[in-house]
């Protein structure tokens, strides 16, 4: 069965609302970071944008072909799908043995009523 490394920042890291998705996934990292901007969406649950030069703390987790199905269906992504909410993109994590590509769910629109999250950390800024 064919794994995939997965960037995750937001209700899918540990202690997030959606955590139980990732019970049976491999953890691989704790702190990581993709590139970009986190922004509250003000449904529960944050989005990020690709922005150059800001860095969003998230974990890594290596998942099975099924896991991945399950998670594309969490963040309403369809592969060729026209209707996303979000798309997977590959993106570079840094870690700390140093850089690996990974998946990355990626917001396809920012919209106006997004709030920035200044530390760029979901879990931080949500138990606040």
């Amino acid at each position: 069965m064919a794994k995939h490394l997965v960037f995750v920042y937001g209700t899918l890291r540990k202690g997030g609302s959606n955590d139980h998705f990732l019970n049976k996934a491999v953890y691989i990292e704790e702190k990581c970071f993709a590139e970009g901007q986190l922004y509250d969406t003000g449904f529960g649950y944050p989005a990020l944008v690709v922005e150059s030069g800001k860095w969003v703390t998230g974990e890594l987790y290596k998942v099975t072909s099924d896991d991945l199905k399950r998670l594309d269906r969490l963040e309403d992504f369809e592969e060729n799908g026209t209707n996303n909410l979000y798309d997977r993109i590959i993106a570079t994590i840094r870690t700390t043995v140093g850089e690996i590509e990974a998946l990355l769910y990626i917001m396809k629109k920012k919209e106006k009523h997004f709030l920035p999250i200044p530390e760029n950390d979901w879990l931080k800024y949500f138990n606040k």
